[in-house]
This record gives structure tokens, sequence and C-alpha cells, in this order.
């Protein structure tokens, strides 16, 4: 251990959740140090709660005794316990940051952001893949979505796990039958951005269905514009699923001949109570003006996919209480969101989760206000919506697909 006590990282997954009816964390990390998520508990909790990085030895031990209402431990337990959190790359130390910036280096010098999830997730042999994809496109999932044969300038589909999905996966991609983007702008959750608002990739994407070209052009002249907000390492994108699943989709749909502007957007829920709208954020305004030019660069053949999630509710995210007491309010307050993207409503979208709080976990705000901010008040169809339920934690999230109509 360091002399001085750092800080927690800022760019590990941590969970509130519950493990026999105590408080618990779960702590997940996309970088990879940790290997398998991590539940914390027990006077653990205590000590990570007083990690701030100006804390020592001594203060943290007369913030437990006043924490525990005069039960005293010693440094050498806290010592202990605190070197066992380095050693599982919990903190923000020295150890940390050498093994972090070897993973940094080695994944900024790739020209290739390769498929994190096949083999895992779907399946990596292509023809396997096609026919994988192929069930999500068969005769007896295609529903009437109202459109037509309507060409869709921005389409919101889900990013969870492929299987649980299906139906609402379904119901996204069917209406793109009869468009033919050029450009995507792939927008999605940054599920390892906290304390940070964007992540950009310049790096080619492959899966097995083949490479497509990222436009670098304007990934640069994006990175330029919001350099205050955009992170100058896209080690973020590296295990991120949110983009990779729709990547799938679209190379199903359109083979590999066409670019795409990967962006993945951290939480806003630190600013709502500071601002109204994504453009209102210091350094995202240049940022979402220059965004909106590309957008409209030749905009007939640009289509913007975001993908996204929306409420996780229940003990694993951090409720006390199981998804099921949850959930009645959970659908209401999905609905005002649903409906506000709907009618292209940023401020009634933002307003109902400064409202809760983000009570509910929605971790695809933040994508989703940056997309309200690019239609400008267009409306859009909502395609499908569902529950999926996690019996073992007793948690559940929601998703939904949701189309925007070219013209």
């Amino acid at each position: 251990m360091e002399k001085d006590i750092p800080r927690l990282r800022t760019d590990i997954e941590i969970i509130p959740t519950y493990y026999q009816e105590e408080r618990a964390l779960l702590v997940k990390d996309s970088l990879g140090l940790i290997k398998e998520s991590i539940l914390l508990k027990g006077e653990v909790l205590d000590i990570i709660s007083l990690i701030n990085g100006e804390r020592n030895i001594r203060d943290i031990q007369l913030e437990l005794i006043r924490l525990k209402g005069g039960v005293f431990m010693s440094s050498e337990a806290i010592c202990e316990i605190l070197s066992e959190l380095d050693s599982a790359f919990l903190m923000d130390s020295k150890h940390y940051r050498q093994e972090k910036n070897k993973i940094i280096e080695e994944y900024s010098s790739l020209r290739v952001r390769k498929a994190c999830l096949a083999g895992h997730s779907y399946p990596e042999a292509p023809e396997q893949l096609k026919a994988y994809l192929d069930s999500f496109f068969c005769p007896e999932k295609e529903a009437s979505s109202g459109l037509g044969d309507k060409e869709i300038r921005a389409l919101v589909a889900p990013h969870i796990d492929l299987n649980i999905g299906k139906k609402i996966y379904s119901k996204a991609y069917q209406v793109l039958k009869n468009s033919f983007p050029k450009k995507i702008v792939l927008l999605g959750t940054g599920h390892s951005l906290q304390g940070a608002f964007i992540s950009m990739s310049e790096k080619d994407f492959e899966t097995p269905l083949g490479r497509v070209k990222t436009d670098k052009k304007w990934v640069r002249k994006l990175k330029e514009a919001g350099k205050k907000v955009v992170l100058p390492s896209d080690i973020a994108h590296r295990s991120e699923h949110s983009l990779e699943f729709q990547l799938l989709f679209l190379q199903y749909l359109f083979g590999s001949e066409f670019s795409i502007i990967p962006i993945l957007c951290g939480p806003f829920h630190q600013v709502l109570n500071k601002a109204s709208r994504p453009s209102e954020i210091q350094g995202m305004n240049d940022f979402l003006n220059v965004l909106r030019l590309c957008v409209e660069e030749q905009a007939k053949d640009t289509l913007i996919v975001v993908g996204v999630d929306f409420s996780h509710i229940g003990p694993k995210f951090g409720h006390r209480e199981k998804a099921s007491f949850l959930l009645f309010e959970t659908k209401e307050h999905d609905k005002i969101l649903l409906d506000a993207i709907c009618n292209g409503n940023l401020e009634s979208f933002w307003a109902e989760s400064r409202k809760t709080n983000n009570k509910y976990n929605v971790c695809g705000f933040s994508a989703l206000a940056c997309l309200l901010e690019l239609l400008s008040g267009k409306k859009g169809h909502l395609l499908g919506y569902d529950f999926w339920q996690e019996e073992p934690t007793q948690s559940a999230v929601s998703f939904a697909a949701i189309a925007f109509e070219a013209n």
C-alpha cells in the first residue's frame, strides 16, 4: 500500500445491491484488471465509503469509531483491508495506474476494434451468426410497425442480451429494410464512463460479419469540437456491448459498405439539476453542433442508431425493494419518458428524470437526450416495449424500440 491512501477507481461500475438481506456492492471492471465481478460486503463497505484520496489511516480510524458507535478497528486491520482492495485493482493507486496505462497503450496502438462478445453473447462463426440473426427476421416475427415503406432517420434499439431482448430487437430492425444508409451515427451507453460524458473511437469496427470503416474525418472534427467533454482515450469502447450489438444487425441488413461514427455517452445524472438539456452542459453544445452538421450532411444517406436500455430496478441495481414491488411505478416512469421521446419533447424527458432523481437507473438517459437534441422536436413511433425479470436477483430491466421517419 502507498503511504497516502488513494481514492477508489472512477472507471469501475459499482452497483449497490443486497446479499442475504445485507447491503453490498457489486463491482464490474470493463478494463479487465478485475477478471470476475467482485461482491463487497460487511466492514469493507464502511472503509470504502471513507476512501476519498484525502484521508489517512488515522482519519479513517476516527471516522469508523464515529460510524460504528465507538467500536474500534486497529490500523493494522484497516491497512490489511486497504491492501486487499489495492491488490484487487479497486483503488486508484500507482499499482493500478501502471497496469491501466499498459492496457491503454496496447489498445491505442490498434487500428481495429475487434468484436468483444463473439462466441459469448452470439455465435463467432459467420455462417452460424447469420443463421442466428435470420431468426430475428423470420416471417412469424414480422409485425406491422405502421410505418409502411418509409425511410427511417433514427432508430432506438435495446442493448440488453440478444436472446432476452429478441422480440424488441426484431421490432426495431424490421423497420430498416427500406433504408440504405451510407453513414451511421452510433450512440450508445458507455457503461464504464463514470464521471465522463463522451468517448469516441477512430478505430474501424470488426465483427464476424466483416469490418466497418469509421468516418475518421467526422470523428476528428467531433473530438476537436468536444475537447472539453470527449475523453482523449477510446478505451471505453474496448469491451462495450451497446454499439457492438447494433452493428451486428446493421451488417446483416446492409453488409459492411457504410461508415460509422461511434459515440459512447457517459452519465448526465450529476448535472440533472444544473442543466435542462445536454446543450446546457459546459462543452456539450459545441460537440452537439458539429454532430448536428454531421447528421445533416447528406441527410438522406445518414442514419442514427441508439443502443440503450431503460429502467433497472431491484436489489441488483441498488433498491431495497424487489423489482415486483417497483414494477407499476417503473412502468409509469418509462411511459412518461417514452411519450416524451415520441413527441420529441426534450424538456419533458429531462424534467421527469430530474423529478425522480434517476431513481429507476435509466442507463440510456444521456444518449437519448443527445438524440432528442439532434432531432429537434421530430416525432417518433413506439415499436415495442418490454421488461426482463431476473428471478435469482429479484431485479428487472426495461427496454424499447422507437423509430423516427426521415421526413
